[in-house]
């Protein structure tokens, strides 16, 4: 029986336990998995390595470093990345989206929408990895002449909920009368935040602020009204990751880097 370790930064966040839930769904009768919520905690993390490398065949870590830094684990120990790319000496396959076209791709959008003035929340990460979404979404701004300023980035601090710390920020930024018409979270339920805080302060949605996130989970549909959010592919992820990890423990060896497409699944938050 084959033991597979696997890390997400937090079971709170619905694409994270979706990528859990897909690993299990997608296993073969001689695996396991072994699941663990590093709670977006980076200390936490590097012990969940030390514990799962030390029983299990091979791990899947969808990680909150910022550095994989020598002796956390063995030279040759099967390891796959998911979705966050730490710093490495190793060669260590890596699947994902890529991140920053995305992003671009939902900036763009919004700006195709008309607006001109758009707010960014683009997540949280244990250790502060550069975050790629902020290069999209500046690229977009810069190719239709807009200028980037980087107060109009607002980055959680992880200690609450998404919801909950998204609609604090968006509460906190109107109230300093500063003109928005465009927001872009990150996750189906950190927009659920952004909508309930609009709509304490008498802003509409799309009316007055339109809105995408990423994941398109059951909360973009269960909203009202309902987001216009980036489907990430999670099950495809889910299984390219397991393929190159079966590869590892094969004595193969797969592709370094494995990018899932995205696509735009348009509602009524932009209409």
């Amino acid at each position: 029986m084959k033991k597979i370790g696997m890390i997400i930064p937090t079971t709170d966040n619905s694409f994270f336990s979706f990528l859990g839930h897909q690993v299990q769904k997608q296993l073969r009768e001689d695996e396991q998995l072994f699941l663990c919520d590093s709670s977006n905690s980076s200390e936490r993390e590097k012990e969940y390595l030390k514990t799962l490398s030390s029983f299990c065949d091979g791990i899947i870590d969808v990680s909150g470093l910022s550095e994989l830094g020598e002796g956390l684990l063995e030279e040759n120990y099967p390891l796959v990345l998911v979705d966050r790319k730490p710093v490495t000496a190793r060669e260590i396959p890596w699947v994902g989206n890529d991140d920053s076209s995305a992003m671009e791709e939902a900036t763009q959008y919004l700006i195709h929408k008309g607006c001109r003035n758009i707010l960014l929340m683009p997540g949280y990460i244990a250790e502060k990895q550069e975050n790629p979404r902020i290069a999209g979404y500046r690229k977009a701004l810069e190719n239709n002449g807009l200028q980037y300023d980087e107060s109009f980035v607002l980055n959680r601090k992880g200690f609450k909920s998404s919801e909950e710390e998204t609609a604090e920020l968006v509460m906190e930024y109107f109230r300093k009368g500063i003109k928005i018409d465009g927001i872009i979270t990150s996750s189906d339920r950190a927009a659920f935040g952004a909508v309930k805080a609009l709509g304490r302060l008498g802003y509409y949605v799309p009316e007055d602020v339109r809105l995408i996130s990423f994941d398109n989970s059951p909360y973009s549909l269960m909203a009202s009204p309902s987001i216009t959010s980036i489907d990430r592919n999670g099950a495809r992820i889910a299984r390219k990751a397991l393929e190159a990890l079966r590869c590892l423990l094969e004595g193969n060896r797969p592709e370094r880097e494995t990018v899932i497409p995205v696509s735009l699944v348009k509602n009524d938050s932009t209409r």
